[in-house]
């Protein structure tokens, strides 16, 4: 996949697969059944997580690439449970919460494209 390509599927995934409300549903529901574990904090701490890649989306789409702060770009190395990582034993149930993994894939598959597009720059 070149250069053009990638910023296409970045635009196409920011414009398009992003406008998912919050899972807040869900979220509710893993506060509940994980209650022993420090949850509490879940949708602030998945909140954050979006919020980096929309945030770095957003640099790249208006083409203020060398804007990018750089701990943002170092935060886009780890995904969610990687960034935080008292949820690890949640992300073996995601199946169980649908609107959450789909919100989570989505960006997921965002900054793995993000990550693509900035390497391909420096190169």
């Amino acid at each position: 996949m070149n250069k053009e390509e990638i910023l296409a599927n970045i635009s196409y995934l920011y414009n398009f697969q992003l406008v998912n409300p919050f899972p807040y549903e869900d979220t509710e529901k893993i506060k509940r059944k994980f209650a022993s574990l420090e949850v509490e904090s879940l949708n602030a701490d998945f909140n954050d997580y979006c919020a980096v890649i929309a945030g770095t989306t957003s640099y790249i789409l208006k083409g203020k690439v060398t804007e990018i702060p750089n701990k943002q770009v170092e935060l886009l190395n780890e995904d969610f449970f990687q960034r935080f990582p008292n949820y690890s034993l949640i992300e073996t149930s995601l199946k169980k919460y649908p609107d959450f993994q789909a919100e989570y894939n989505n960006f997921e598959q965002l900054r793995h494209l993000i990550q693509k597009y900035l390497f391909d720059i420096k190169t």
